[in-house]
C-alpha cells in the first residue's frame, strides 16, 4: 500500500568476535621469528638502533625504519597536521607535527599510520653551551693551560685558536659564564625542528607496521638529554669563573678521583646516582659513550675521554658532574651484572 512503511524480511547478521586459529597463530610467530633474524642480521647497531642509558629496549633510529617500511614493500608519506603546528618568529617559538602514512607499494593502501611532534622549547633547542671565547679571535678554543707550562689560560690552535696566552686572573676570560643558556638564535633551528618531527613520526610508523614494539622504543635518543632525571624544564647551573656551581655549592670531586673502588651490593639499583639532563654537545657523545660501555675497561676509557674534555674546557663543571653521575651509574650496573659468573666459577 502506498505510504506504508514496508519492512525488509532480510536479516541483519549479528557481528562476530574476531576468530583466532592455530594456523594464524603459528602464521604470526613465525613472522616474528623472521623479524627478529633480520634485526639481527641485517640492522646494524648504533646506525638502525641505539641502546640509551635508562631505556631497557633498544630505541629505532631512522635509518633502521626506513628499512623496516622497505622491507615490508611500503612507501611512507607524510603530512603536516595544520591544527598542531605553530610558527611565531617574534617570540622565537616553533612547533611541527607530522603524520606518517605507511602505504603499500602493490595494493596502495594505508596499513599503518605514526605521529611525531617537535618543537623548539625542548631542551636540545632551547639551550645551548657557552664556552669561554678568545677575546683576539673570537673563537670558543679558551682552554686551561697545563701548570708545567706556565698554566694560564691558552687559546688552543688545535680547537681553530690563534695560540693567545692569558693570565689565569684575566678578567677578559675569568668573568665569560660558561654551560647551559638560553639559545638567542632559535629562529636559525626551524628546518631542524621541522625535520625532527618528521623523523619521529616515520619510527613511530615504522614501529606499528612492524610491529615490533616489544623489541624497540623511540625516541629515548632525542628525549634523554631534556627529560632524564628532570621534568622542571629549567636550566642547568651555570659555572661560576671559581668552577663552583651557582648557587654556592661545592662541585662534585674529579671523575674516579684516586680510582677508588665503589661499595656494591647484590640486587642495587643501577639507577643509583640518579640520571641527569645533558645538553647537546660533546656532554652528550660521552653520555652516549658511558651508555654504550659493555666492560669495565672501555667504561674506564670513557672516563678518561670526560677527565680530557674537562681539562680543555670542552665540558662545563656542570657537565661533568652530571656525567659522574652517569658513570658511576654504569659502574654499578656492569658490577652487578657481573657477580653471578663469579660466583658460578668459585
Amino acid at each position: 500500500m502506498q505510504g506504508e512503511m514496508i519492512r525488509s524480511e532480510t536479516p541483519v547478521p549479528t557481528p562476530r568476535r574476531a576468530q583466532l586459529t592455530a594456523g594464524l597463530l603459528k602464521e604470526e610467530r613465525e613472522q616474528h621469528q623472521v623479524l627478529a633474524q633480520y634485526v639481527k642480521q641485517c640492522m646494524i647497531e648504533g646506525t638502525d638502533y641505539g641502546r640509551i642509558a635508562g631505556s631497557e629496549k633498544p630505541t629505532l633510529l631512522k635509518p633502521g625504519a626506513e628499512k623496516l617500511i622497505d622491507l615490508f614493500g611500503c612507501t611512507p608519506e607524510f603530512t603536516l597536521v595544520p591544527e598542531f603546528c605553530h610558527e611565531d618568529f617574534e617570540s622565537g617559538f616553533f612547533k611541527y607535527t607530522f603524520r606518517c602514512r605507511i602505504i603499500s607499494r602493490e595494493q596502495g593502501k594505508v596499513l599503518a599510520e605514526g605521529y611525531g611532534s617537535a618543537n623548539s622549547r625542548e631542551s636540545r633547542f632551547r639551550w645551548r653551551v657557552a664556552n669561554r671565547k678568545c677575546p683576539v679571535c673570537n673563537k670558543d678554543a679558551i682552554i686551561q693551560g697545563k701548570s708545567e707550562y706556565g698554566g694560564g689560560w691558552v687559546c688552543f690552535k688545535k680547537k681553530g685558536g690563534c695560540g693567545e696566552k692569558y693570565a689565569s686572573t684575566d678578567e677578559r676570560i675569568t668573568s665569560q659564564s660558561v654551560g647551559r643558556v638560553e639559545n638567542e638564535d632559535i629562529a636559525d633551528l626551524d628546518n631542524t625542528i621541522l625535520k625532527m618531527a618528521k623523523k619521529r613520526a616515520q619510527v613511530d610508523g615504522a614501529i606499528a607496521l612492524a610491529r615490533c614494539s616489544d623489541m624497540f622504543t623511540q625516541d629515548v635518543e632525542d628525549f634523554m638529554l631534556q627529560d632524564l632525571g628532570s621534568t622542571s624544564g629549567a636550566p642547568a647551573p651555570v659555572s661560576t669563573p671559581s668552577g663552583e656551581a651557582a648557587g654556592g655549592h661545592e662541585p662534585l670531586p674529579p671523575l674516579m678521583a684516586g680510582e677508588k673502588a665503589l661499595s656494591y651490593e647484590v640486587g642495587a639499583s643501577k639507577a643509583e646516582g640518579a640520571p641527569v639532563p645533558l645538553t647537546w654537545g660533546e656532554a652528550s657523545t660521552l653520555a652516549r659513550g658511558i651508555a654504550g660501555a659493555r666492560d669495565a675497561r672501555s667504561l674506564r676509557k670513557v672516563g678518561m675521554s670526560i677527565k680530557e674534555a674537562r681539562a680543555g674546557g670542552r665540558i662545563s663543571e656542570q657537565e661533568r658532574s652530571d656525567l659522574e653521575k652517569l658513570y658511576r651509574a654504569k659502574q654499578l650496573e656492569l658490577t652487578n651484572s657481573s657477580r653471578p659468573s663469579i660466583r658460578r666459577a668459585s
